[in-house]
């Protein structure tokens, strides 16, 4: 008996004719996803060097700049979603709502390390927090600040922060806008 249920007989003779492949070409694979333009951009894109049009056709100095990170524009604070490459992105999760309260979490993730971390925002409708988990809360009208306890102050860069909170609406209960870490504006996830 030969090894591979081969006879003696047809050493070094094969008759792969009739043959059909174990397992025919499965379905090509989808080509690796490519980075969004605003993770792919260079470091010093984020100074307050003059930067080059982005589209031809148009005049230098045309495009809009935002202030570098960790500052504030004159007349206010920038929109997040100016800023080419934000500090940190927010996900907001409406957990449960009944007819006069909701239960939400935020998650930040924050692009640099923190040793202390304070996450403020703005609600449209007059929605007011009553508890809060994970963090110490306080609230100025519309807006809200939640500010780390002594165990999750300090994130490492690229890591997460969250917390969870009870409020109270009346009327309509829209998600909140303007968020921010440490005073520098975070881009809301999708």
């Amino acid at each position: 008996m030969m090894p591979f249920g081969g006879s003696g007989g047809d050493l070094g003779a094969r008759d792969d004719a009739g043959r059909q492949p174990v397992a025919g070409p499965g379905p090509s694979l989808p080509s690796a996803p490519s980075l969004p333009p605003a993770t792919s951009k260079p470091a010093d894109r984020a100074t307050g060097d003059t930067e080059q049009p982005d589209e031809p056709g148009k005049p230098e100095g045309s495009s809009r700049r935002t202030a570098p990170q960790g500052t504030s524009s004159p007349a206010g604070r920038s929109g997040a979603d100016e800023s080419a490459d934000p500090t940190c992105r927010v996900e907001y999760d409406l957990v449960n709502q009944w007819p006069d309260g909701f239960q939400a979490t935020v998650t930040v993730t924050s692009s640099k390390a923190l040793d202390s971390w304070r996450v403020s925002w703005s609600f449209r409708d007059g929605q007011h927090v009553g508890q809060m988990w994970d963090a110490s809360v306080s609230q100025d009208g519309p807006r809200v600040t939640a500010t780390a306890a002594d165990y999750n102050k300090s994130v490492p860069a690229g890591g997460n922060l969250a917390f969870g909170f009870l409020a109270s609406w009346r009327g309509k209960n829209s998600p909140p806008y303007d968020f921010a870490l440490n005073g520098d504006d975070c881009a809301k996830s999708g």
